[in-house]
């Protein structure tokens, strides 16, 4: 969804084996090759044997594609402590290991890496990033982007998510704490939820008094209740043609642990598909945490997010961190067109 990072997914059984030419059009071209293994259907002997006979040829038509493993539903009875994930995936890693050997193919010319997944918590999305990550050539450039940001704002984490998938793209180089993952994804689900409710695209405001009824409800509603506002709308106006348009303001007040601040965009950018995005080039919000620290999203790019966890002290000076990230804005953007027009020449 955002022009650092377009790809395409080829979904296939485990055990699917089409033609030569059909081999040659997915592997030649790929970059990754996932392979999903059901970590509670054992034993994995015959699922180990087609994933063997898939990474073999492979290999034979692209050397440089990369073997990915999930070894998904480490959750439920089997796989309540920790140990047991590691014991399964040691137990897998071997039997690959043997697997591949008997094959031919040397384990150590090849480097497979293996993810501990499950649907029922964020390791999925982690995986995945991880994943997409290997995808971006400007990756290098990315981390160091965000690196200069955190260091020269005081942030804790700096993370660039992908607001459709919930998967960042690049992050700092300081260490990935799963529970700031989580955070910062639940985040953009209620910024485009909220914005989704109050921050209406331009058709929206065609609907007639329907919407001008809404808005003037909650207008009336900050009024009377300025000091516990969370969310605050803006005045309404009139057009000759009796429709009506409002625009929702930010609100000022702090309230822990609580959205904040949001900021719905008014002019839409041309390279929005949807005009009714509920995120657009204004999208911004801020949640402070009950432990004293501030979560931060700011759009950056087309539906690309910058989430930042920094310390409540260190956000005072929230002018000089928007300075700083639009010259962070800058530079994507400038990452992103020589992506975009490579991407139109290759014609994909």
């Amino acid at each position: 969804h955002t022009p650092l990072c377009r790809f395409t997914v080829w979904d296939f059984p485990g055990d699917y084996y089409g033609e030569e030419d059909d081999e040659l059009n997915v592997f030649e071209g790929a970059t990754s090759l996932i392979f999903v293994v059901d970590a509670q259907d054992e034993p994995y002997d015959h699922v180990l044997q087609s994933f063997t006979n898939a990474v073999t040829r492979a290999l034979e038509r692209n050397p440089n594609i990369v073997i990915e493993v999930f070894i998904n539903k480490v959750d439920g009875e089997l796989f309540l402590s920790d140990e047991s994930k590691y014991d399964c995936r040691r137990d897998i890693m071997t039997q690959v290991t043997d697997e591949l050997t008997d094959a031919g193919v040397s384990p150590d010319s090849i480097h497979i890496r293996y993810h501990l997944t499950s649907i029922y918590d964020h390791s999925i999305y982690e995986a995945l990033s991880r994943v997409v990550q290997r995808l971006i050539p400007q990756l290098p450039t990315l981390e160091t982007l965000l690196n200069v940001l955190v260091s020269t704002c005081s942030m804790e984490k700096a993370y660039l998510f992908d607001v459709v998938s919930k998967l960042y793209i690049s992050t700092d180089p300081g260490p990935v704490d799963m529970q700031s993952v989580e955070l910062c994804s639940d985040m953009i689900d209620v910024v485009l939820d909220v914005s989704g409710i109050y921050g209406l695209g331009p058709s929206h405001l065609e609907l007639g008094n329907t919407g001008g009824e809404i808005t003037s409800s909650i207008s009336q509603a900050n009024t009377n209740n300025s000091d516990h506002g969370v969310i605050s709308g803006g005045d309404q106006q009139h057009r000759k043609d009796g429709t009506e348009a409002a625009s929702a303001t930010a609100g000022t007040d702090e309230l822990v642990g609580t959205l904040i601040s949001q900021a719905p965009a008014e002019d839409l950018e041309d390279e929005m598909v949807d005009p009714d995005s509920a995120y657009d080039s204004e999208s911004a919000s801020v949640i402070r945490l009950s432990n004293g620290m501030v979560l931060y999203l700011k759009e950056v790019d087309t539906m690309l997010a910058l989430v930042c966890i920094t310390r409540a002290e260190n956000f005072r000076k929230k002018s000089l961190i928007n300075y700083n990230i639009g010259c962070l804005k800058k530079a994507l953007r400038a990452l992103s067109q020589p992506a975009a027009a490579s991407t139109v020449e290759n014609g994909h």
